[in-house]
């Protein structure tokens, strides 16, 4: 399993219906259903309502094969914005109507170019514009691949309905991964059965965030022409 989700649950409230004279109407957040639910169709459910919300936001850490990998993303439909960290170095990730560009930092070009001098030749070429990506290159796709709904909530093994708990004031249910790789995905037992928080099995391999379910992004859009470098030319430099 790969993230942990952080979403605001819908308030709605049954107050008795005279004339005033009745108990105080409730406020308090109505209970989905979610948790009499087996774990197999808890997960269905909230897979659904995350695809449902089309947009949303991924924030916090996974296990990358030589460390962990930070990520701040926003998702919305196909298309994504944000940025990824990993041994000091950021890449600015957008995908846009199935472009992908890229904007990475000094320390990228400096970790992953032959010379010192190539890493300042495309630094002072890249500026602050975008590399566009062609479509046949692959060598980004697990950075952008990380926002997919299905594969972030897949388990490894069979779930079990593990404790409930208050995350950031949302009521969940947790649904643990029982296989050797583990983690736990937490659930909105309240409003929309989102998913709100999963993290590894011993909390070290990293934890993901959801949140802003169904926002609008302006910022995630293709940038302008003039900001734009086409990415094979960086790799001649």
């Amino acid at each position: 399993m790969l993230a942990l989700v952080a979403a605001a649950a819908l308030l709605a409230g049954c107050g008795d219906g005279g004339d005033g004279g009745g108990e105080p109407e409730s406020t308090g957040p109505t209970d989905n259903g979610v948790s009499a639910l087996a774990p197999d169709e808890i997960l269905a459910r909230a897979t659904t309502a995350m695809k449902e919300a089309k947009s949303y936001r991924i924030k916090g850490s996974i296990k990358a094969d030589d460390g962990k990998m930070d990520l701040d993303l926003r998702v919305a439909g196909s298309d994504v914005g944000g940025k990824v960290s990993q041994d000091g170095a950021t890449v600015e990730l957008l995908a846009v109507g199935g472009q992908e560009y890229i904007r990475p930092d000094a320390t990228f070009w400096q970790q992953n170019l032959d010379s010192p001098e190539a890493a300042r030749n495309v630094v002072k070429l890249m500026g602050d514009k975008w590399a566009k990506v062609p479509a046949d290159n692959k060598d980004f796709a697990d950075l952008f691949g990380v926002t997919s709904v299905d594969e972030m909530l897949e388990p490894d093994g069979p779930l079990t309905k593990g404790e409930t708990r208050d995350i950031d004031g949302v009521q969940t249910i947790g649904l643990v991964d029982t296989s050797a790789k583990g983690g736990t995905i937490y659930i909105a037992t309240t409003g929309k059965s989102y998913p709100i928080a999963l993290q590894s099995k011993d909390g070290a391999e990293g934890q993901l965030t959801f949140s802003d379910f169904g926002a609008t992004f302006d910022d995630v859009q293709a940038p302008p022409e003039a900001q734009v470098v086409d990415f094979e030319e960086l790799r001649r430099k």
